[in-house]
Formats: structure tokens, C-alpha cells, sequence
């Protein structure tokens, strides 16, 4: 994190796992956000330098390359009018001990956690402490999928701030029930010039779309599809695009206000 950058108050903190994981999965709200002129910090976890061998080129680790990943971020986040704070941590693709990378195969992200990160996570909480206290509304991921590092910033954000959290669907990866147990869906429409923001700014993210999509074009036509499913279910020219978050159900932790005394996940 640079020195002395912090979130405005009253605004919206997006914690993302990695670069992409905030643009692709709340880039709908990020636009219509910044169309309203609210104040909004994209905060990339995981996107410090590489610890293993310099170049990984040819290998499925190459699409962690974080240079490339910075870029992207910071050409989506801007196109979107969001602050962007990049955290220093390694992708888990990339961290090592011992002259070894820690995850052999991309199957192992989604596994066990190796002992070697035992102290990542309280690491990870002291990093995002500040950039989530005050008056601002926190949104995190679900950990949808099981990604190691997508775990790390949910269990991390669980200790400290559980009743002001909006948790988003981490897209690609598939939702399932104990993804949301104890929280309760809320969609809400997108407006067509938001949905054209965010279809620009995730295109952003070239690398990655080509590592799950195979191109740009087919990036678009999965995060509409999403957004469809969210909406009314309607054809392309008449359907209502909605973005769908998770809120803690009745009884639950209560929430901080912010703004006036607004419930800040309603904003």
C-alpha cells in the first residue's frame, strides 16, 4: 500500500483477491458508482511481486504474471473513476518456500492451504484494517470456488468488519449453497450506460480473459449472461441487467451506518 492512501470516508471499499476479481465481479455497481459520483477504492490484495524464478513464460503460472496484471487494473480502475490500491502480497501462483512454489498445479489453488502461508492471513488482516475502518461499506468476496487467496481476504474481512460487509459472487468461479449460508441475495438493476462502463473496463483485463475465455468477446458474453440471469431473464435489447450481492439474514451481525445514518449496504 503507498503511504498515507486510504479510502475517502463514506465511499466503497472493493476488496479484490486479485486484479480482475473487483472489475469483473462488481464492475456493473463500480460504474454506476462513479455515474453518481460516489467515492470508491478497488483494494488488489494479491498483487505483489513474484517470488519465484523470473520468468514463468510457457507455464499455466505465466497468466500471474504481475506486471501485466497491474496494468490491466490500473487501465480498469480508471476507466471506471475508481482509486486503486495495490497490497504488496503474492499471488499464490507465484509465492514459494524453499526454492519451491507452493501450489504444483492449478487444482492445488483450490485445495488445502500449505502450511507455509500459515501466517498470511493474519498478515492479510492487518494490511486491510485500516483501508476498512471508518465510515465506508465494505464489499468482499464470497470465496465462490475455493481459490486460496479468495478464502484468505473472506476469513480475513469475517474478523473485521462481519455486519457492514455486502459479499459479491466472485465471477467465474460457480456459487454454491455454503458459499451464502446465513446471507440472503439482493439484486439490483444496472443501468445501460453502467453495463457499457463495465463491459469496457473488464475488456481490460486481456490477459486474463484470453486464460479463461479465450478472447475479450467471450469474457463480454459470460458477464452478460451473468447479469441476465440476475435481471428479469429478458432477451438482449429488452432485459433488465441486475448485479446480485448477499447481505447478512435477520438476526444476523447488525450493521454500521455511514452517510447520514443510511444502512451503507443499501447504498
Amino acid at each position: 500500500m503507498t503511504a498515507g492512501t486510504h479510502p475517502a470516508p463514506g465511499g466503497h471499499v472493493v476488496l479484490a483477491p486479485h486484479a480482475d476479481d473487483a472489475v469483473w465481479s462488481v464492475g456493473g455497481r463500480l460504474a454506476r458508482w462513479a455515474a453518481e459520483g460516489r467515492r470508491t477504492t478497488v483494494v488488489t490484495v494479491f498483487a505483489g511481486p513474484a517470488e519465484g524464478p523470473a520468468d514463468v513464460s510457457g507455464t499455466w503460472r505465466e497468466a500471474a504474471d504481475p506486471r501485466v496484471r497491474r496494468a490491466e487494473d490500473a487501465a480498469a480502475c480508471a476507466e471506471l473513476g475508481a482509486v486503486l490500491v495495490p497490497l504488496g502480497f503474492t499471488d499464490a501462483a507465484l509465492r514459494t518456500a524453499a526454492g519451491g512454489f507452493l501450489y504444483s498445479a492449478p487444482r492445488r489453488l483450490l485445495g488445502p492451504r500449505h502450511p507455509a502461508d500459515a501466517r498470511l492471513l493474519e498478515e492479510v488482516r492487518a494490511a486491510l484494517g485500516p483501508l476498512c475502518a471508518g465510515p465506508v461499506t465494505v464489499h468482499a468476496p464470497l470465496a465462490a470456488g475455493g481459490h486460496v487467496d479468495h478464502r484468505l481476504v473472506r476469513e480475513a474481512v469475517e474478523a473485521l468488519v462481519p455486519g457492514r460487509t455486502v459479499w459479491y459472487e466472485d465471477f467465474p468461479y460457480r456459487l454454491r449453497g455454503r458459499d451464502h449460508a446465513g446471507l440472503l441475495p439482493r439484486a439490483e438493476p444496472l443501468p445501460a450506460g453502467a453495463v457499457e462502463r463495465w463491459m469496457s473496463a473488464a475488456g481490460r483485463y486481456a490477459s486474463q480473459a484470453r486464460a479463461h475465455f479465450g478472447s475479450v468477446p467471450a469474457l463480454r458474453e459470460a458477464l452478460l449472461a451473468r447479469a441476465r440471469g440476475h435481471g428479469d431473464g429478458g432477451d438482449a435489447d429488452g432485459c433488465r441487467l441486475a448485479d446480485r450481492h448477499w447481505l447478512p439474514a435477520a438476526g444476523g451481525p447488525p450493521a454500521r451506518t455511514a452517510e447520514g445514518g443510511r444502512d451503507p449496504r443499501r447504498a
